[in-house]
C-alpha cells in the first residue's frame, strides 16, 4: 500500500493512493477510529471502544445495498481491512474554482433527508429567526415537535466553509454549477438513500429520524454518493421500544450538555473562532464510553447481521447505557 499523503479528520482518516488529477478520478482508503466529535470542539479526550470498527461495517454494508437499488457510490471494496474508494478534487465555490460543466469533484453540499421534526431540530431554530418558512417545507402550519413526516424533507447546506449554512435550492445550484436537471437527479439520488435507510432501520426495530449524502461528479459526468450514510454519526434513528430512545451520536452530545464545561465552550464561541482558545472538555465518568461503545456494535451487528464484536442485542446496550446515567450524578 503505497499511501502518497493522508488526510486527517476528527473520526476517520483518508489514505491517499492515487491523487484526483484533471479529469481522471484518484484513489483512497478510508479508515474509521474510536475518536469523536462533538459541538465543533475537535476530538475529544476519550475513545469509543469498537466504534471505527462498526462504522467501518456499516459503510460497507450500506453501500453494496444501495448499490442493488442502482445508486453508485464511491465505494471499491476492502483492502487491508480498509474500505477502499474512488477520490474526486475539492473545488471551493468562494474561489470560483468550479465552472459550468465541470467534472470529477466534490459538490460542494450536503443533501439532507428529513423524515421527523425532533424538538430539537435547526428547522424550528430556522423557523424562528425568520430564515425560512413553514410553507417553504410544504406546510400550511407548524407541526409539532416529534412529528413524524408522511413525505421527508430534503434540505440543502454548504459543504465546504468554516461553518455549514442552510441555502435555497436556487443558491445551491449557483454555487455547485449544477443545472435544474442534475439537482433533480441529486434529489432522486437522496430519496433512494433515504427509502433505504427507512426500511433497513423499520427492520431492526428502529425509526429513520433523519440523515444526509455527499456526492462526486465522476469523470463522465454522473453522480456518485461520497462519503459514509447510515452510520450513528451520520444519521438520526429513535429506539422505539420500550420508552423511545435516541439512537446516535447525539448520546454523546446529550451528555456533554449536562455538564458545565457546555456552557463554558458556547460561552467561549461567542468570543473567538480560535479553537485553541476554547475550554478542554472533561473526560467522560469510567465505563460510560464502554457503555456507549456497545451501543455502536450493536447498531451495527443488528442493521448488517453480522456481530463480530460479541455485542449484546441492541436493546439491552440501550437499557445498559439508560441504566448507568439514571444511577449516575
Amino acid at each position: 500500500m503505497n499511501v502518497l499523503r493522508t488526510k486527517h479528520g476528527s473520526a476517520k482518516d483518508i489514505h491517499v493512493l492515487r491523487e484526483p488529477d484533471g479529469a481522471a478520478l484518484g484513489e483512497g482508503l478510508m479508515e474509521f477510529r474510536d475518536d469523536y466529535s462533538i459541538f465543533d470542539y475537535g476530538v475529544m479526550p476519550d475513545q469509543i471502544p469498537g466504534k471505527g470498527a462498526s462504522l467501518a461495517a456499516l459503510s460497507e454494508y450500506n453501500f453494496k445495498e444501495v448499490e442493488k437499488l442502482g445508486v453508485k457510490t464511491h465505494y471499491r471494496g476492502n483492502e487491508n481491512g480498509l474500505v477502499k474508494i474512488v477520490l474526486a478534487r475539492v473545488l471551493y465555490p468562494q474561489k470560483n474554482e468550479i465552472r459550468e460543466g465541470e467534472t470529477n469533484y466534490l459538490v460542494p453540499l450536503e443533501i439532507i433527508f428529513r423524515n421527523a421534526l425532533p424538538a430539537g431540530s435547526s428547522v424550528f431554530k430556522r423557523i424562528a429567526a425568520g430564515e425560512t418558512t413553514w410553507e417553504a417545507f410544504g406546510f400550511d402550519e407548524a407541526p409539532a415537535p416529534g412529528t413524524r413526516l408522511e413525505k421527508p424533507i430534503i434540505d440543502v447546506a454548504t459543504k465546504l466553509e468554516p461553518t455549514d449554512r442552510y441555502l435555497s435550492w436556487e443558491e445551491a445550484m449557483d454555487m455547485a454549477r449544477i443545472s435544474e436537471k442534475q439537482l433533480a437527479e441529486i434529489k432522486e439520488i437522496a430519496l433512494k438513500v433515504d427509502g433505504y435507510l427507512n426500511r433497513q432501520a423499520a427492520s431492526a426495530g428502529l425509526f429513520h429520524e433523519d440523515g444526509k449524502i455527499e456526492v462526486i461528479v465522476d469523470d463522465k459526468g454522473g453522480f456518485l454518493v461520497a462519503d459514509v450514510f447510515g452510520t450513528l454519526d451520520e444519521n438520526r434513528f429513535e429506539y422505539g421500544g420500550s420508552g423511545r430512545m435516541e439512537v446516535s451520536k447525539q448520546i454523546l452530545r446529550d451528555y456533554y450538555k449536562k455538564t458545565p464545561w457546555y456552557n463554558e465552550l458556547e460561552a467561549a464561541k461567542k468570543k473567538t473562532d480560535n479553537k485553541k482558545e476554547w475550554p478542554k472538555p472533561p473526560r467522560m465518568p469510567a465505563g460510560l464510553a464502554d457503555k456507549i461503545g456497545n451501543i455502536y456494535k450493536s447498531f451495527a451487528a443488528g442493521w448488517t447481521g453480522k456481530n463480530s464484536w460479541n455485542a449484546p442485542p441492541l436493546a439491552q446496550a440501550l437499557g445498559d447505557y439508560r441504566a448507568f446515567m439514571t444511577g449516575f450524578k
